[in-house]
């Protein structure tokens, strides 16, 4: 195993530790927070890689946390917390609010 196998495992255990978290989120802040453990913001206010089998859509609406709003692909859809609070992913970054941007 070389060094590159060993950045190749992190990244999908961080990934993986991640989505686990992130399904136990009950409220776009939770779930703004938690995911800041794991991936720096890029352009909105949390981010989440996505590109496996396993993505950030079915982890929450699988954990049934979340309702759909919109959907337009599974790297752009939004979706409401409990409370009516709602975000926006768009390839990795996720927004306050559910306008379709």
């Amino acid at each position: 195993m070389t060094a590159n196998d060993n950045d190749i495992d992190d990244y999908w255990t961080i990934y993986d530790k991640a989505l686990d978290a992130a399904a136990e989120c009950r409220s776009v802040e939770s779930l703004i927070d938690t995911l800041g453990r794991y991936y720096p913001p890029s352009s909105g206010v949390a981010f989440f890689p996505n590109g496996a089998d396993r993505d950030l859509l079915g982890t929450l609406t699988d954990a049934g946390h979340f309702d759909t709003v919109w959907i337009q692909a599974d790297y752009h859809f939004a979706l409401r917390d409990g409370r009516g609070d709602g975000f926006t992913y768009i390839e990795g970054d996720i927004v306050r609010g559910t306008a379709r941007l």
